[in-house]
């Protein structure tokens, strides 16, 4: 008996560690997964990062034509116009922004339910750093620059008779292109309980426009500004992928908010972007949709373009390199159409033969 208690005080610590591999086997069948479709993703940013700095996306041309025009137009507004024209950059705060959440995504999960929520966020920013995608992103930037301009630079990929839909009254609310957006604000509770919008940093220029009353100053609540259709990228398309889990469950809930007192939300515009972006978005949807039948865990999937070959240069962000990008180095190109083409123009554009400074 003393010889049989002795083998089996031996055979615990043995049963203990097997017990132990086993687990951490599987837990690693999710980090494997994930560290894989972590790289591509990261190495997705480093060729989006390149294409900004080389100013490669069409988008990111005009906004810098749109800044210096209206600059010109209306020399008060130049900080603002630079502050745009950086954002259009890999130093801007949409760029920077994916970076900043992929790092924050969980590289090793330890359960189902955890790998999903990383999966997610990766596919999402992903998505985002499609150069497509962060082309047609840009248009929040180009169409706030012509509603400042006074209507002397024209709106992208926008019908002219739907800019009643960002006035109140008679009066421009500023920046609305970009309201909703948590790289330029946020949604924060007034002393009434209702969510009020908060500019960041240089874009409470927005809140101090007077202009002789061109521009309205009153805030901006989130259940009026909200109930309205307008041309948007970010709230129409880009909610998904430029706003983390987060921003989307905040929206989420304000939104049932909005019901629960008797509003409705607007919907989402069904046309507004390239058709490229577009298929791009509705990629992202199909991915998301098929998630639940998604074996996870496994060894074969990973993100996006898992086939393409990547190019391998450090980015500045990921490597810590303050240094720029070499512009003579070769650029890893997805497949689309859209490099050195104009994006769509308005729909009901005139044909009075008045200049466009972002089309062709």
């Amino acid at each position: 008996m003393v010889y049989r208690n002795s083998i089996v005080r031996r055979l615990i610590p043995l049963l203990l560690l097997m017990s132990f591999l086993t687990l951490t086997g599987c837990g690693n069948n999710y980090s494997e997964q994930l560290q894989g479709e972590y790289s591509k993703v990261e190495q997705n940013l480093v060729t989006l990062e390149r294409l900004l700095y080389n100013r490669q996306l069409t988008n990111a041309k005009i906004v810098d034509i749109y800044a210096k025009k209206l600059a010109q137009i209306k020399p008060d507004f130049k900080p603002i116009a630079e502050s745009m024209a950086k954002d259009s950059t890999e130093k801007g705060v949409l760029y920077t922004g994916l970076v900043k959440r992929l790092k924050k995504v969980n590289r090793e999960p330890e359960n189902k339910q955890q790998f999903q929520l990383a999966h997610q966020s990766l596919v999402s920013i992903d998505i985002a750093a499609d150069p497509v995608v962060f082309n047609d992103a840009l248009l929040d930037l180009i169409n706030t620059m012509a509603e400042l301009s006074g209507g002397q630079l024209e709106t992208v990929s926008i019908p002219k008779d739907s800019q009643k839909a960002n006035v109140r009254g008679e009066t421009v609310t500023p920046g609305s292109y970009l309201v909703g957006n948590p790289s330029y604000g946020e949604y924060r509770q007034s002393s009434s309980g209702s969510s009020m919008w908060h500019w960041y940093g240089q874009y409470a220029f927005f809140s101090s426009l007077m202009r002789g009353g061109l521009y309205n100053q009153s805030p901006i609540y989130y259940n009026d500004w909200n109930r309205r259709p307008r041309y948007s990228y970010y709230n129409d398309y880009g909610r998904n992928t430029y706003g983390s889990t987060s921003d989307r469950n905040q929206t989420r809930q304000r939104n049932n908010t909005m019901r629960d007192q008797g509003y409705t939300p607007a919907k989402p515009k069904k046309q507004y972007g390239s058709v490229k972006g577009r298929q791009r978005m509705s990629t992202y949807a199909q991915q998301k949709s098929t998630q639940s039948t998604k074996k996870y865990g496994s060894s074969n999937s990973g993100a996006r373009h898992a086939d393409k070959s990547s190019n391998k240069r450090s980015s500045n962000y990921f490597s810590g390199n303050k240094s720029s990008s070499n512009k003579s180095q070769p650029v890893t190109k997805r497949s689309s159409s859209f490099f050195g083409s104009s994006s769509a123009r308005n729909s009901s554009r005139s044909s009075s033969g008045s200049r466009s400074f972002g089309g062709k």
